[in-house]
């Protein structure tokens, strides 16, 4: 089932506000973000959960300090409003009762239905001290939302005199005209109830709560391991079952910018918050600049126990460094935290930037940005060519360049060149990455740019993302063909920044962000004698490309996506067209790319050789 077409699939909207003693988060549907402060240590005898102070929870939380439902959550459904196809209340009730229980099956959540109310949703009563308070009458139901929003929870902690912070108020609001079937409610009540428990997104994909803005949007109807170790870290296991919990650890250990050849280090503590002992099998990092020291293989910690960690970071050159730290135990998947480092400078830098860093600040999602300019001068004493320019990090393809600065570019001593960047963001949040300029002789320099993702109306309304335009261009001069998606790529190339080039007049379709059902694309940039370019759709064959090609230069590892064809047949998912590869078989390596089949045969009668896959040698499926 595709999430996208019945839920906010891009970026969040958060709100929180004070009302008396009472704290108020709202998250719009697929997209709360919220930060946590505290940890937790559950007490056995009740299903309460009390809490004790840390600065680094593990999961992502709602409320701060962290809150639960201290006994049964009763929920209530409004009906007024419902579309016809929820006529009967009990359609409805069911959706949210199959929700429930999917997260009553993996952790020990109260929660119980009390049947149709007239109270309306996000309704409060007047209190004469504090002023409006929270009705305490949990609610699901219809109300039209800001143009964006499928749906959405307002949730409401309050301080206790004991020192726990219940929750004690929730409602969901979902729009009666998004929201087509009983399954596509289902699949956004079944993530909103993760919020009205008190999750808040994963930081990593593949979970239920995965979301804007460390991880993104899945097609997930199902609760993953993350998402269970979330709910028990506040709620314990269903009655009769155990199991230890790591519920102090980090979600993300953020060492921020350092300078090439230095070193960083963070202390976390690991805590079992369980009711079970959990055995450390090994701490791995995906990337050598982290290096984890304690709590090592063979570490059993009974409940209660804890033991400390260093996390060290050591970027040895420029760029980015997002990584993750796996935290294997004795259960089918390991911990996991995320890790966020960037690097710029250091001894080696050839390059020097004008600028700190490049910040565009807010801007609406989907709406490219006006471009910001650099300057990269050369500090050496030597004339440095340019090899490659590259963006790096979580967000990398949000992030566009143009300007005189290209592969190829000598820069005398002292002397300069400028880029152009532009942003474009495709979620809520903070969006980020690295630009990486890279010398002939290896040395890398670089600049973090950086971007806020918003939206004047929250979320972004259910359903695809909408394609973009791909504009093929040809070089008479090398007999080349060229596509690009980006804006300022393509309009770099109609006003003769590049000279040379112009437009066939032949377009197809391609998504800018990640689309369930699409691949990324990767674009490798093929240096003289090609001076070309080369796109795939197969992460492995990007990575065979770039094992047997060392001098070629991976651009980026998702500059577009469009889906792939049968392997075996060749044909194309309704909804999508062909795209044909042909290859000059030439020194000068050249492929054009094109959804035209009577273009195709043209360019193979001239001797070029056609790829992919089927009889008709497809490669990729673009988007009508």
């Amino acid at each position: 089932m595709n999430r996208e077409k019945s839920v906010s699939v891009a970026p969040h909207r958060s709100r929180a506000r004070r009302a008396g003693r009472a704290f108020a988060h709202l998250f719009a549907a697929l997209a709360l973000v919220a930060s946590a402060g505290t940890a937790l240590a559950q007490t056995a005898q009740t299903d309460f959960v009390q809490y004790e102070k840390s600065n680094q929870p593990k999961f992502r939380f709602v409320f701060d300090p962290l809150a639960a439902w201290p006994s049964t959550l009763f929920w209530s459904y409004n009906p007024s409003g419902a579309p016809a196809q929820f006529a009967n209340a009990s359609v409805v009730a069911n959706a949210m009762q199959t929700a429930i229980s999917k997260w009553q099956a993996v952790c020990n959540v109260p929660a119980s239905y009390a049947g149709t109310t007239s109270v309306d949703p996000e309704h409060a009563v007047l209190d004469a001290e504090n002023g409006p308070q929270p009705d305490q009458i949990n609610v699901v139901g219809w109300r039209p939302t800001p143009a964006g929003i499928a749906g959405y929870t307002i949730g409401y902690s309050q301080p206790a005199a004991e020192g726990a912070w219940p929750i004690v108020d929730a409602d969901v609001i979902v729009d009666p005209s998004k929201l087509p079937d009983a399954s596509t409610l289902e699949r956004l009540l079944v993530h909103e109830f993760g919020h009205v428990i008190g999750l808040n997104h994963s930081q990593f994909d593949g979970t239920l709560m995965s979301g804007p803005p460390y991880s993104n949007y899945n097609t997930l109807d199902s609760i993953a391991t993350d998402d269970i170790r979330g709910c028990r870290c506040l709620y314990g296991p269903p009655p009769g079952q155990s199991s230890g919990l790591l519920c102090t650890i980090p979600p993300v250990l953020d060492f921020g910018q350092a300078t090439a050849g230095t070193s960083t280090q963070q202390s976390i503590q690991l805590k079992n918050n369980g009711n079970a002992s959990i055995t450390i099998s090994g701490i791995t990092s995906a990337s050598g600049a982290y290096v984890a020291n304690g709590c090592g293989a063979g570490t059993t910690l009974v409940p209660g126990q804890t033991c400390n960690m260093q996390v060290t970071y050591s970027p040895t050159v420029a760029g980015d460094f997002g990584s993750q730290l796996s935290i294997a135990v004795n259960e089918p998947e390991p911990y996991r935290i995320k890790l966020v480092g960037t690097a710029t400078g250091g001894a080696g830098s050839a390059f020097q930037t004008d600028l700190a860093q490049i910040d565009f600040g807010p801007w609406a999602i989907g709406t490219p940005s006006t471009t910001q300019r650099v300057k990269f001068k050369n500090v050496t004493s030597a004339a440095v060519t340019i090899s490659s320019l590259t963006f790096e990090g979580p967000e990398a393809n949000e992030f566009a360049r143009s300007g005189q600065c290209k592969s190829g570019t000598v820069l005398q001593p002292s002397t300069n060149c400028t880029v152009d960047v532009g942003f474009t963001a495709s979620a809520s949040g903070l969006r980020s990455a690295q630009l990486v300029v890279v010398a002939s002789d290896g040395r890398r320099s670089s600049i973090a740019v950086k971007g806020t993702g918003q939206s004047s109306a929250g979320t972004p309304e259910p359903g695809l993302a909408q394609p973009v335009t791909v504009v093929e261009f040809y070089r008479a001069v090398s007999d080349h063909y060229f596509i690009s998606i980006a804006t300022d790529e393509i309009a770099a190339l109609d006003t003769g920044l590049f000279p040379g080039w112009a437009r066939t007049g032949l377009t197809f379709k391609a998504y800018a962000v990640a689309q369930t059902g699409y691949s990324p694309i990767c674009r490798f940039y093929l240096p003289p004698p090609a001076d070309s370019h080369f796109y795939s759709a197969s992460p492995q064959e990007c990575a065979t490309v770039a094992a047997a090609n060392p001098s070629f230069i991976l651009e980026s590892t998702a500059v577009m996506h469009l889906a792939l064809p049968n392997p075996i047949s060749g044909t194309c998912q309704p909804g999508t067209q062909a795209v044909y590869r042909v290859w000059n078989k030439r020194a000068d390596t050249n492929h054009r790319y094109t959804t035209s089949l009577a273009v195709r045969d043209q360019m193979v009668a001239k001797g070029y050789v056609p790829e992919g896959s089927g009889p008709q040698a497809v490669v990729f499926c673009a988007p009508l």
